[in-house]
């Protein structure tokens, strides 16, 4: 049991891990499905981002 809990932790990590060095080198681009909130109101769907300027466009 304590080799599941940790092969399941470890996956969790690496697949956390992935996602984020992904995001920076694939960074730019729609964010599909995503929402925009500010204040609790809906600003916008599936905005733009410039991860180079840090930047969400929002149309």
């Amino acid at each position: 049991m304590r080799k599941f809990a940790a092969g399941l932790l470890l996956g969790l990590i690496l697949g956390g891990s992935a996602t984020a060095i992904a995001a920076g080198i694939f960074g730019t681009g729609a964010l599909v499905g995503w929402t925009v909130t500010m204040d609790g109101e809906e600003v916008c769907t599936d905005p733009k981002v410039d991860v180079s300027t840090k930047e969400i466009e929002c149309e």
